[in-house]
């Protein structure tokens, strides 16, 4: 966890032994964690200036002491309010890039349920393909939150299915249409902003990114062609 937080092996290894020790000199700290007294003390500075050791002089004698862990709440709050402030220019950036087109490719769940996250907070209406079969089996746990999602972010979203799925409960807040059953989708396509995400599901899904003003536009209108011969 401390890792995660920023912090080396050995410098969990020092702030421990302060928690432990309470206020000691670096020469002590040494003994305990078994690091040279040379290498102590350039991580005790780096310590300092991540804000989690303190020190105090006693006579001639330099002791530290680690803060109080509460501390690491503080400046992780700290550190997300930081990045908060840089998101918009960070964006600006990206707009102004001008990006004809770009893909990603995901071969992993958590990197897909990530992109799924996003889509419940898009700007514009989602349009989804709906193979299914995919989303409740790699995702049982999360499937009805990413529905759920929709509703309180007050995102619209349609989704065309095969008749095949007639009788599948859909759930809130999908508006669905049904084509002929021989419309099955080989996998899912979720059509949003200026994206289009297409997952080809499995034991180990992959799926694909694609940013882009032409093929999001021929997504959706091929979508749009469809959905007015659907039927309820």
């Amino acid at each position: 966890m401390l890792m995660e937080f920023g912090l080396t092996d050995k410098e969990i290894d020092v702030y421990l032994a302060l928690l432990r020790t309470g206020n000691c000199q670096a020469s002590e700290i040494a003994q305990k964690t078994n690091i040279h007294r040379i290498n102590v003390y350039d991580i005790l500075e780096r310590l300092q200036e991540k804000g989690l050791v303190g020190f105090a002089i006693e006579g001639k004698t330099k002791k530290y002491e680690a803060i109080d862990p509460k501390k690491i709440l503080e400046l992780e709050e700290e550190r997300k309010e930081k990045i908060k402030s840089i998101i918009p220019e960070l964006i600006k950036q990206r707009e102004m890039a001008n990006l004809p087109q770009e893909a990603v490719i995901l071969k992993d769940k958590k990197g897909i349920q990530n992109i799924l996250e996003e889509i419940t907070k898009s700007k514009t209406e989602v349009l989804l393909f709906a193979s299914g079969w995919g989303f409740k089996e790699n995702f049982p746990n999360y499937a009805p939150i990413w529905h759920e999602r929709f509703r309180i972010n007050k995102v619209k979203i349609r989704c065309l299915l095969s008749s095949k799925f007639k009788d599948t409960e859909i759930p809130k807040p999908l508006v669905c249409k049904f084509l002929p059953s021989e419309f099955v989708f080989p996998s899912t396509t979720c059509i949003y902003e200026d994206k289009v995400l297409i997952i080809m599901w499995g034991a180990s899904p992959i799926a694909v990114l694609v940013r882009g003003k032409e093929i999001f536009d021929s997504n959706r209108e091929f979508f749009e062609m469809l959905w007015k011969i659907a039927t309820r």
